[in-house]
């Protein structure tokens, strides 16, 4: 699946802007071993010190993270932010101006200043303080994030909690939440595309599509309502993670529970076509009390309805977004869900989809940084 910042900033290039994208990694000395192990030494140099123009108007780099632990330990983590800067300094020099750098990962907070940028944007999509393993990461992702607010001249975040957290430190917070691809989506509305594994699975088919992430998915829920369901099938498509891996073998044991594994971003449409009602099964924790997801309106584009758990952010978008935490209500919702498949309510998602758009939310970030380069140029 593409990510929230890959959507963006596709569409930013669709748009005119050119877009230099710096991934973050391994330890370039780990890097470097994975890829000769694989073979690919080939493409070794030009992976790791050329740039590729991946799409149009799209150029990709890795950072070069010299050191090891960088997320860990903060002289490693300076060092590799002023390495990898430095390679900024001289690609911007290429770039037409203003150049903005635009920041996600907020281990990146120290480059502003240092890149040549007209200034900094924080882009805080994701609570990665939650996602650390470890006191002495954690402690640097906070303190990373709190130097990315402070140091951009605007911030947008796709949740009200990181909304609220953020606009304590900069007072130029924006809030703008996650959309979802609806030119991608919208076939599947229309099940006759379903793929042939899939279009004649036994119905009311219970979907989910998404990464089985540990601290997002709820599989005690997803057994209990297959097994509540026992005629419907529940159709589970993604990979899961090693932490995961043996609780969602254990599921797709069960009689009604079909696990495809991992599909193609561009294959996905013809599997949720098969869908009657789309899941988002998230346990209740710190991390998912700040996630807006980003399959909800690729369901919805889809004309699904959509039944979720442990996700406050999706409160009052009944009825097409049923919100249950707990198994009794959760089951209650999904058979609820089962009677809203009507052409007019279809319809009704789908139009809310078409206006919470990719394209909708990349122009709407695009205004906010244009409004304040303008109000840049009297100084200048």
């Amino acid at each position: 699946m593409l990510t929230n910042r890959q959507q963006v900033m596709l569409r930013a290039a669709q748009r005119g802007h050119r877009v230099l994208f710096v991934e973050t990694g391994y330890f370039l000395g780990k890097h470097l071993w994975a890829l000769l192990r694989r073979g690919e030494r080939q493409s070794l140099a030009r992976r790791l010190f050329s740039t590729e123009e991946v799409r149009p108007g799209v150029l990709l780099r890795k950072a070069l993270n010299v050191l090891p632990w960088g997320s860990k330990y903060k002289i490693s983590g300076a060092v590799n932010s002023a390495v990898t800067a430095r390679l900024l300094r001289r690609l911007a020099a290429s770039l037409p101006e203003p150049v903005i750098l635009w920041i996600y990962d907020p281990s990146a907070a120290r480059m502003t200043g240092s890149c040549r940028e007209a200034f900094a944007v924080y882009d805080c999509v994701d609570d990665y303080t939650e996602q650390t393993t470890s006191a002495r990461k954690r402690e640097r992702v906070v303190a990373g994030d709190r130097l990315a607010a402070l140091r951009s001249r605007l911030v947008f975040a796709t949740s009200t909690a990181m909304f609220e957290r953020q606009r304590r430190l900069n007072p130029s917070t924006h809030l703008v939440r996650n959309a979802g691809d609806y030119e991608h989506f919208s076939a599947a509305a229309d099940r006759a595309i379903a793929a042939p594994e899939v279009a004649d699975l036994p119905r009311p088919v219970l979907g989910f599509a998404g990464n089985f992430v540990a601290l997002k998915v709820d599989f005690d829920l997803l057994e209990d309502v297959a097994r509540a369901l026992p005629q419907s099938t529940l159709l589970l498509i993604g990979p899961s993670a090693p932490e995961t891996a043996s609780a969602l073998e254990r599921l797709a044991q069960l009689a009604n529970v079909r696990w495809l594994g991992e599909k193609p971003y561009a294959e996905l449409p013809r599997f949720l076509a098969a869908f009657d009602v789309g899941l988002i099964p998230y346990v209740s924790n710190a991390y998912t009390r700040s996630c807006f997801p980003l399959k909800l309106y690729e369901y919805l584009a889809a004309g699904k309805p959509v039944v979720a758990s442990g996700l406050p952010e999706l409160a009052g978008m009944e009825p097409d977004v049923l919100l249950a935490d707990g198994t009794t209500t959760f089951i209650q919702a999904v058979e609820q869900a089962f009677g809203r498949n009507g052409e007019a309510e279809r319809l009704r998602r789908k139009e809310l989809a078409a206006r919470n758009s990719w394209e909708a939310r990349t122009l709407r970030l695009l205004e906010l940084v244009h409004r304040e380069l303008e109000a840049l140029r009297p100084a200048a």
